[in-house]
């Protein structure tokens, strides 16, 4: 084998004049070259070359990303050679369509360098699904410094020392709604849910009618409600918001549960993540502020659950489909429009059917004028 002056060469700082054989011998052995050892110097540097080149292997290549389907492919077989110990990481699995796929660090974020490449093989294994969180042991792989998932120590939370047996969302019996929602807090909108619409876990709430004469006024009880949740909520709380959604939570901010300004990838991404949420038997409540989201395909995944809930409270311009709804006409509610169907399995019929004659009675109300009428009216006898 004889140089090749027009083969370009793919720096790694590994090979070529200057480099010590017995270094670029081991790493000829870690990125697969067969049989180094007997190879001279010069042969060596041409077949560390094209095995570089088969490989995409430059220094130009930072992140999992950067690689096609086939070079990851060979990133498996790196875990035989040469590679560093790393510590034990957590991130949330997403699939690449060929079944191997990646750890997000941040899973709402812009593709990271620290995301962590998961083989094919160990996510079969594994019986990895898109959205579980994994905890695991990471190799960095000697030649280009990408990090590959060696083992999984747990995956959702159940330890990999047997597998874990999985049930399938679809599959999850459902329950009737019979227990209320905990939202603490003192904002209006955290008082109509819980008095006015006495939302149940496992039901989809919409408040509708958003405009440029409310924006203001729906952001802050969206990072409200959010806030109660947090406060309150037995189970793992969601938020899809817009670019201003960090400002807005401030301290209830969670980058790992919490899309600012995604777009439908990041949502269906959400979307597994709280599936696997709630095949693990935890609840899982989700607030929607963002005008640019669908909100129907989280309105559709509300219900109530033997073992957990999924509960949908979405901050919307139109009305759609939902459980309950707050109907906003500007600055005022459309008491009319507004109400809970199934409000009689949270808190009785009697009561259910009181709180639709004062619902009744009050027409038209700013949110504060609702909650004072309502109260009055509710606990009128007949």
């Amino acid at each position: 084998m004889c140089y090749n002056p027009f083969v370009p060469k793919v720096k790694t700082d590994k090979s070529g004049p200057g480099s010590n054989i017995r270094a670029e011998r081991e790493y000829a052995k870690s990125i697969g070259v067969k049989s180094p050892t007997r190879m001279n110097k010069e042969q060596l540097d041409e077949a560390v070359r094209q095995r570089e080149l088969e490989l995409g292997i430059t220094r130009e290549k930072h992140s999992i990303y950067d690689f096609t389907s086939a070079e990851r492919m060979t990133l498996e077989a790196g875990l035989r050679g040469k590679h560093r110990a790393y510590q034990m990481v957590s991130g949330y699995f997403r699939a690449f369509p060929e079944g191997d796929g990646v750890l997000r660090r941040d899973p709402f974020d812009v593709l990271p360098e620290s995301d962590i490449y998961v083989p094919a093989a160990l996510v079969k294994k594994c019986d990895m699904r898109e959205g579980d969180r994994i905890t695991g042991n990471v190799a960095v792989l000697f030649y280009n410094k990408i990090r590959v998932l060696k083992s999984a120590r747990y995956v959702d939370e159940n330890a990999m020392v047997r597998s874990p047996v999985r049930r399938d969302y679809a599959t999850l019996a459902e329950d009737k709604v019979s227990r209320r929602l905990d939202i603490y807090g003192n904002h209006s909108m955290v008082a109509l849910t819980d008095r006015v619409i006495s939302l149940g876990m496992g039901e989809s709430l919409v408040v509708s009618g958003r405009c440029g004469a409310n924006a203001a006024y729906f952001d802050e009880a969206a990072a409200a409600v959010s806030k109660g949740l947090c406060a309150g909520f037995d189970g793992i709380v969601y938020g899809v918001y817009g670019s201003d959604g960090r400002r807005l939570l401030g301290a209830a901010y969670n980058p790992e549960t919490t899309i600012t300004g995604g777009d439908e990838d990041a949502c269906a991404f959400m979307r597994e993540m709280i599936r696997r949420t709630a095949e693990r038997r935890e609840n899982a409540a989700v607030v929607i502020n963002d005008v640019t989201a669908d909100a129907v395909p989280f309105l559709a995944m509300a219900k109530a659950y033997r073992d957990s809930s999924v509960t949908v409270i979405a901050f919307t311009e139109r009305d759609h489909v939902a459980d309950a709804h707050i109907v906003f006409d500007g600055a005022e509610i459309d008491c009319t429009e507004t109400g809970n169907s199934l409000a009689s399995y949270i808190c009785g019929m009697n009561r259910s059917r009181a709180m639709s004659r004062a619902l009744g009675r009050i027409g038209r109300a700013t949110p504060d004028e609702l909650l004072s009428e309502f109260t009055e009216y509710v606990n009128e006898r007949d």
